[in-house]
């Protein structure tokens, strides 16, 4: 397998603004996936959990192929046109993130047409996730499969631990077996700072055990998150319901001493 080459982004400042509640969870949480295992409804889940429990929280839309999240006003598409005229401030877009209600999660939603992709480039998406960090206490990135497009690999970087859901499916585990290598040694992440979540959302019968996926991935399953019957035909329009869900999606993100930087 060919490795990618991928720029050596600066690492953003740890000056907070946060509250010493935040600081519990990690300041930026990406989540990534090779197929469709439901990293998207997880990711929005995630950000309306924490944001319930009093934390500022910017969910971010990366996908810049096929985004997911609700959109409602303000977003990617208005970053852009920054960008093309030339006063993008990412400080200032930080600021303009229109906040869904009542989960209070502030949204930058994703492109309504990839081809303006282009016009994001590394700088630009890494000093916003910069930003976002300095004025939200927790950074929620829901990012493409695609490992050849610069906004995952941004958010790849620059997270501090990073959500890779696994449905429960012989072909869906083997393959994101093959991409836990190329994480680790073309793309040199930490690997303590991945995660690894089974997630039911889909599968109902069938499905491997958590050993066997264990057995497969060589790597520790950190939780499972139960076939939900209110996620099934979620659609993106609205954040998901979380009901009877909260310490499952806290546990996600319930880690401590994860690494800083990359080799």
């Amino acid at each position: 397998m060919m490795g990618f080459m991928i720029p050596i982004f600066r690492r953003r400042s740890k000056n907070s603004v946060a509250t010493e509640k935040s600081l519990a969870a990690p300041r930026v949480i990406t989540f990534w996936s090779p197929k469709a295992t439901g990293k998207t409804i997880l990711a929005a889940a995630l950000a309306t959990a924490l944001a319930g429990e009093g934390r500022r929280v910017a969910c971010v839309d990366y996908d810049l192929l096929t985004p997911d999240l609700p959109g409602r006003g303000y977003g990617l598409d208005q970053v852009v046109e920054e960008v093309l005229r030339g006063d993008f401030d990412p400080n200032v877009t930080a600021l303009k993130l229109p906040c869904l209600k009542p989960a209070r999660v502030h949204l930058l939603s994703g492109l309504t047409d990839p081809v303006r992709a282009e016009n994001l480039g590394g700088n630009e998406l890494l000093s916003l996730v910069n930003a976002l960090a300095e004025h939200y206490d927790t950074v929620i990135i829901d990012s493409n499969q695609t490992l050849a497009q610069e906004a995952t690999l941004v958010a790849l970087d620059v997270a501090d631990l990073i959500i890779v859901p696994v449905t429960p499916k012989e072909n869906v585990v083997q393959h994101i077996g093959c991409y836990l290598g190329v994480m680790g040694n073309d793309l040199c992440l930490d690997m303590k700072k991945v995660r690894l979540v089974v997630n039911h959302w889909m599968v109902k019968a069938g499905a491997l055990s958590t050993g066997d996926i264990e057995r497969v991935l060589g790597r520790e399953i950190a939780v499972e998150i139960p076939h939900c019957h209110e996620w099934e035909n979620w659609n993106g329009r609205n954040l998901p319901p979380i009901e009877g869900r909260e310490y499952l999606l806290h546990s996600m993100v319930n880690t401590s001493n994860l690494p800083e930087g990359r080799c």
